[in-house]
């Protein structure tokens, strides 16, 4: 008989087995219940459960035997000899798993008389369980079937989660603040034009004298003396730009100019002149400007950027305002070629909203060939100081 066919027959003698109880310990239960139950702290049950670890370890430790023990054949005694400790998996898998019957521990015996030996058991065991076989035949050990162990998922750590989710808000916060926060889209500009006037009144040229034009002449302005004033040119106008890529653009729109200026002149009209008047002078023209830009700064609220551009205006209208004796009239002159000219500046635009913002372009402009064009402001400077207000709304970036 081997050892795990002793543990078997042990276990089967004392399955049933009971241990009358004495009145006296269940008086003392029923004293103990009627008692105020007294919680102890989980910390003491805690430190109890160490110590007692600690001192199971260090009994194991010292009192195991260090020969092994020597049977003896004249008188055999039966040892049980101390098995070799688990390792820690493993003695965890044993735990989980439910131990087996005592009928199908006999079943697997390889002994007939261990079978034999206990008919009780034999009467209560399931059929199938005990095969009948002939007296001394050993019965083949039947084979456990291997548990299969379910692999222990890791379970992250409730501070994992968190330090990605702010790490990774981190990255697009530094994302965005690495590149230019408008990309590709498109603007609205309505803006407005205040042009320079370096003197309130710019002489001509020497002046020539004199001479009243003919009564049969055609109808038009003679002899005008220089400008007792300049007004302050002024344009408004809408625009479109477009970002094709996050620092360059490019834009196109229209624009209005009023440019007018005050004389002393000659009238001469159909049968009557007025000599030696004032006459207010406006031009009206009509521009295309196109510019090129390029965001130097695009950083949160602020953009700022250089463009540079030309320009091509039509005249609309020129209009005289004669201030007669006796009345005062218009006359229009008409005939005139398209005026160009280049610009280039530096801007500064502070958004209000992400999709309005207000914006300051301080350029210099050069207006080409003025001699073909009617007397103004720009034909006797054509060099220009120009400085654009207005408002931009964005959509699309």
């Amino acid at each position: 008989m081997n050892e795990r066919e002793f543990d078997i027959q042990v276990r089967n003698l004392l399955q049933n087995a009971q241990e009358p109880v004495s009145p006296r310990v269940w008086e003392g239960i029923e004293a103990g219940l009627d008692k105020k139950r007294r919680v102890v702290p989980a910390w003491i049950w805690r430190a109890a459960g160490s110590v007692a670890a600690a001192a199971a370890v260090a009994a194991i430790v010292l009192l195991r035997p260090s020969t092994p023990v020597i049977q003896d054949h004249s008188n055999p005694i039966i040892t049980i000899a101390e098995a070799p400790a688990a390792p820690v998996e493993e003695t965890a898998a044993a735990e989980r798993q439910e131990p087996a019957s005592v009928e199908r521990q006999i079943a697997s015996s390889r002994s007939v008389r261990l079978a034999r030996a206990v008919p009780a058991v034999q009467e209560t065991a399931p059929e199938e369980l005990l095969p009948t076989v002939a007296e001394e035949e050993v019965l083949p050990a039947q084979e456990e079937e291997p548990v299969q162990k379910t692999p222990e998922t890791p379970i992250p750590s409730k501070g994992a989660p968190v330090q990605e989710d702010v790490q990774a808000r981190f990255n697009l916060l530094a994302q965005a603040e690495s590149k230019p926060s408008a990309g590709r889209g498109f603007s609205i500009t309505a803006s407005g034009n205040l042009q320079d006037v370096f003197r309130s009144s710019v002489k001509g040229g020497v002046m020539r004298p004199y001479s009243a034009p003919p009564v049969n002449s055609e109808e038009g302005i003679y002899n005008q003396s220089p400008e007792l004033s300049f007004s302050l040119p002024f344009s408004a106008g809408i625009g479109l730009k477009y970002n094709f890529s996050p620092r360059w653009g490019v834009g196109v729109g229209l624009r209005y100019t009023n440019l007018s200026r005050t004389f002393i002149g000659d009238y001469v009209g159909a049968g009557f002149r007025e000599i030696q008047t004032d006459i207010d002078n406006h031009q009206h023209w009509l521009g295309i400007p196109l510019h090129l830009y390029y965001d130097i700064v695009n950083r949160g609220r602020w953009r700022v950027h250089s463009f540079a551009g030309v320009s091509t205006e039509f005249l609309l209208d020129n209009d005289f305002l004669v201030h007669g004796s006796s009345k005062d009239f218009h006359y229009h002159q008409k005939g005139s070629r398209p005026q160009w000219s280049g610009d280039f500046g530096l801007g500064v635009e502070f958004r209000i909203t992400p999709s309005l913002g207000i914006y300051l372009d301080p350029s210099v402009r050069y207006f080409f060939r003025t001699e073909l064009q009617p007397r103004s402001l720009r034909t006797i400077q054509p060099l220009r100081f120009d400085l654009e207000a207005g408002l931009r709304f964005s959509f699309g970036e």
